[in-house]
Protein backbone atom coordinates (compact mmCIF):
# COMPACT_ATOMS: atom_id res chain seq x y z
CA UNK A 1 0.00 0.00 0.00
CA UNK A 2 1.47 3.13 -0.95
CA UNK A 3 0.94 6.24 1.54
CA UNK A 4 0.50 9.70 0.05
CA UNK A 5 3.99 11.67 0.76
CA UNK A 6 1.11 14.57 1.69
CA UNK A 7 -0.78 12.55 4.16
CA UNK A 8 -1.81 13.73 7.59
CA UNK A 9 -0.28 11.82 10.25
CA UNK A 10 -1.67 11.52 13.81
CA UNK A 11 1.00 13.90 14.61
CA UNK A 12 -0.16 16.71 12.55
CA UNK A 13 -3.82 15.58 13.41
CA UNK A 14 -2.77 16.22 17.28
CA UNK A 15 -1.17 19.08 16.42
CA UNK A 16 -3.96 20.87 14.50
CA UNK A 17 -6.60 20.32 17.37
CA UNK A 18 -5.02 21.47 20.31
CA UNK A 19 -3.83 24.86 18.45
CA UNK A 20 -7.79 24.99 17.31
CA UNK A 21 -8.72 24.41 20.91
CA UNK A 22 -5.68 26.86 22.19
CA UNK A 23 -7.47 29.65 19.73
CA UNK A 24 -11.03 28.50 20.70
CA UNK A 25 -10.05 28.80 24.84
CA UNK A 26 -8.34 31.98 24.21
CA UNK A 27 -11.46 34.01 22.46
CA UNK A 28 -9.65 33.84 18.89
CA UNK A 29 -10.75 32.80 15.45
CA UNK A 30 -10.35 28.79 14.04
CA UNK A 31 -8.76 30.62 10.92
CA UNK A 32 -6.01 32.12 13.08
CA UNK A 33 -5.43 28.40 14.03
CA UNK A 34 -5.44 27.50 10.91
CA UNK A 35 -2.82 29.65 9.55
CA UNK A 36 -0.58 29.30 12.47
CA UNK A 37 -1.02 24.93 12.04
CA UNK A 38 -0.75 25.72 8.43
CA UNK A 39 3.16 27.57 8.37
CA UNK A 40 4.23 24.69 11.15
CA UNK A 41 3.33 22.35 8.85
CA UNK A 42 3.68 23.75 5.66
CA UNK A 43 0.07 23.48 4.47
CA UNK A 44 -2.60 26.20 3.15
CA UNK A 45 -4.98 27.55 5.77
CA UNK A 46 -7.75 26.17 3.98
CA UNK A 47 -6.18 22.27 3.74
CA UNK A 48 -6.00 23.16 7.31
CA UNK A 49 -9.59 23.88 7.53
CA UNK A 50 -11.17 21.04 5.60
CA UNK A 51 -8.76 18.60 7.39
CA UNK A 52 -10.26 20.11 11.06
CA UNK A 53 -13.65 20.08 9.72
CA UNK A 54 -14.10 16.96 7.23
CA UNK A 55 -11.77 14.82 9.59
CA UNK A 56 -10.97 16.06 13.66
CA UNK A 57 -12.93 17.86 14.54
CA UNK A 58 -15.78 14.94 15.49
CA UNK A 59 -12.99 13.39 17.66
CA UNK A 60 -12.35 16.30 19.72
CA UNK A 61 -16.37 17.62 19.71
CA UNK A 62 -16.66 17.32 23.46
CA UNK A 63 -12.99 19.05 23.94
CA UNK A 64 -14.37 21.85 21.88
CA UNK A 65 -17.66 22.25 23.76
CA UNK A 66 -14.95 22.61 26.99
CA UNK A 67 -12.53 25.28 25.11
CA UNK A 68 -16.06 26.98 24.73
CA UNK A 69 -16.95 26.90 28.24
CA UNK A 70 -13.43 27.88 29.30
CA UNK A 71 -13.41 30.92 27.03
CA UNK A 72 -16.58 31.90 28.76
CA UNK A 73 -15.05 31.40 31.99
CA UNK A 74 -12.14 33.34 31.49
CA UNK A 75 -14.23 36.36 29.83
CA UNK A 76 -16.28 36.37 33.24
CA UNK A 77 -12.93 36.80 35.29
CA UNK A 78 -11.63 38.78 33.00
CA UNK A 79 -14.95 41.16 33.46
CA UNK A 80 -14.44 40.85 37.17
CA UNK A 81 -10.69 41.93 37.46
CA UNK A 82 -11.91 45.00 34.85
CA UNK A 83 -14.63 45.90 37.37
CA UNK A 84 -12.45 45.78 39.97
CA UNK A 85 -9.68 47.74 38.63
CA UNK A 86 -12.36 49.80 38.01
CA UNK A 87 -13.29 50.47 41.35
CA UNK A 88 -9.60 50.33 42.62
CA UNK A 89 -8.33 53.45 40.09
CA UNK A 90 -11.82 55.27 41.04
CA UNK A 91 -11.43 54.61 45.03
CA UNK A 92 -15.24 54.68 44.97
CA UNK A 93 -17.93 51.91 45.26
CA UNK A 94 -18.46 50.85 41.79
CA UNK A 95 -21.68 52.56 40.12
CA UNK A 96 -24.61 51.35 38.46
CA UNK A 97 -23.44 53.15 35.23
CA UNK A 98 -19.97 51.75 35.39
CA UNK A 99 -21.10 48.45 35.54
CA UNK A 100 -23.94 49.16 32.58
CA UNK A 101 -21.39 50.51 30.57
CA UNK A 102 -18.69 47.36 30.91
CA UNK A 103 -21.83 44.71 30.67
CA UNK A 104 -22.52 46.67 27.05
CA UNK A 105 -18.86 46.23 25.75
CA UNK A 106 -18.56 42.66 27.41
CA UNK A 107 -22.21 42.14 25.36
CA UNK A 108 -20.34 43.59 21.80
CA UNK A 109 -17.49 41.25 22.73
CA UNK A 110 -19.83 38.28 23.14
CA UNK A 111 -21.80 39.84 19.83
CA UNK A 112 -18.80 39.71 17.78
CA UNK A 113 -17.30 36.28 18.79
CA UNK A 114 -20.54 34.93 17.70
CA UNK A 115 -20.70 36.51 14.44
CA UNK A 116 -17.09 34.78 13.97
CA UNK A 117 -18.39 31.55 14.96
CA UNK A 118 -21.51 31.83 12.79
CA UNK A 119 -18.48 32.83 9.90
CA UNK A 120 -16.08 30.07 10.85
CA UNK A 121 -19.63 27.73 10.31
CA UNK A 122 -20.46 28.84 7.07
CA UNK A 123 -16.69 28.38 5.82
CA UNK A 124 -16.84 25.04 7.00
CA UNK A 125 -20.00 24.41 4.60
CA UNK A 126 -18.13 26.22 2.17
CA UNK A 127 -14.98 24.17 2.27
CA UNK A 128 -17.21 21.17 2.31
CA UNK A 129 -19.17 22.09 -0.84
CA UNK A 130 -15.87 22.77 -2.03
CA UNK A 131 -14.73 19.89 -1.95
CA UNK A 132 -17.96 17.70 -2.82
CA UNK A 133 -17.65 19.80 -6.36
CA UNK A 134 -14.44 18.67 -7.12
CA UNK A 135 -15.37 15.19 -6.61
CA UNK A 136 -18.20 15.56 -8.80
CA UNK A 137 -15.64 17.31 -11.27
CA UNK A 138 -13.31 14.35 -11.21
CA UNK A 139 -16.41 11.64 -11.57
CA UNK A 140 -17.16 14.09 -14.45
CA UNK A 141 -13.80 13.54 -15.87
CA UNK A 142 -13.46 9.87 -15.66
CA UNK A 143 -16.85 9.22 -16.83
CA UNK A 144 -15.66 11.59 -20.22
CA UNK A 145 -12.80 10.03 -20.76
CA UNK A 146 -14.38 6.27 -20.08
CA UNK A 147 -17.37 7.62 -22.76
CA UNK A 148 -14.39 8.57 -24.89
CA UNK A 149 -12.82 4.77 -24.97
CA UNK A 150 -16.27 3.48 -25.19
CA UNK A 151 -17.06 5.79 -28.35
CA UNK A 152 -13.09 4.93 -29.73
CA UNK A 153 -13.93 0.85 -29.43
CA UNK A 154 -17.66 1.04 -30.94
CA UNK A 155 -15.71 2.92 -33.99
CA UNK A 156 -13.42 0.52 -34.64
CA UNK A 157 -15.77 -2.43 -33.68
CA UNK A 158 -18.35 -0.84 -36.29
CA UNK A 159 -15.47 -0.39 -39.39
CA UNK A 160 -13.98 -3.36 -38.58
CA UNK A 161 -17.67 -4.89 -39.64
CA UNK A 162 -18.28 -2.90 -42.76
CA UNK A 163 -14.83 -3.91 -43.96
CA UNK A 164 -16.07 -7.37 -43.55
CA UNK A 165 -19.55 -6.98 -44.98
CA UNK A 166 -17.42 -5.42 -47.82
CA UNK A 167 -15.41 -8.33 -48.36
CA UNK A 168 -18.22 -10.50 -48.32
CA UNK A 169 -20.07 -8.71 -50.44
CA UNK A 170 -17.15 -9.13 -53.22
CA UNK A 171 -16.62 -12.56 -52.32
CA UNK A 172 -20.54 -13.40 -53.55
CA UNK A 173 -19.86 -11.04 -56.44
CA UNK A 174 -16.31 -12.71 -57.73
CA UNK A 175 -16.43 -16.50 -59.28
CA UNK A 176 -13.32 -17.35 -57.36
CA UNK A 177 -13.25 -18.75 -54.25
CA UNK A 178 -11.93 -16.11 -51.79
CA UNK A 179 -10.91 -17.08 -48.56
CA UNK A 180 -9.68 -14.63 -46.05
CA UNK A 181 -8.60 -14.55 -42.85
CA UNK A 182 -9.08 -11.71 -39.96
CA UNK A 183 -6.32 -10.77 -37.63
CA UNK A 184 -6.00 -9.35 -34.26
CA UNK A 185 -5.94 -5.88 -35.20
CA UNK A 186 -9.30 -6.45 -37.43
CA UNK A 187 -7.36 -6.69 -40.44
CA UNK A 188 -8.30 -8.87 -43.47
CA UNK A 189 -5.83 -10.93 -45.34
CA UNK A 190 -6.65 -13.04 -48.45
CA UNK A 191 -5.60 -16.68 -47.98
CA UNK A 192 -4.04 -18.42 -51.12
CA UNK A 193 -6.63 -20.81 -52.98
Amino acid sequence: MNIRQDAWSDTDDRLLAETVLKHIREGSTQLKAFDEVGDTLDRTSAACGFRWNAIVRQKYEHKVKEAKRERKRRMRASASQAANRINHISNRPLQLDDMIQYLESLSSQLSQQEDTESIEQIEKEITSLEHAKQSVQQEINNLKKEYQDMKRDHDTVVHMMNRAREMAMTEEQLPSANIFRMDRNGNLEKLSP
